[in-house]
């Protein structure tokens, strides 16, 4: 169980900084539709709250 819980931790926290990453090259690529930006920005807080709620099992 343990080790599952640290695969978890460990995917999340991955997820995470894709997460991150794309966004961060949304934001340099995508300056103009704010279409795309707003897309984007739900995509980001979706992402967050489901890592947070990953973080939260685990705790």
């Amino acid at each position: 169980l343990l080790r599952f819980l640290l695969y978890l931790k460990i995917k999340t926290s991955e997820a995470r900084s894709t997460a991150f990453y794309k966004g961060l090259s949304e934001k340099s690529t995508v300056d103009g539709t704010s279409e795309t930006r707003s897309m984007a920005f739900y995509k980001g807080l979706s992402e967050k709250s489901k890592v947070h709620g990953d973080d939260f099992k685990n705790r």
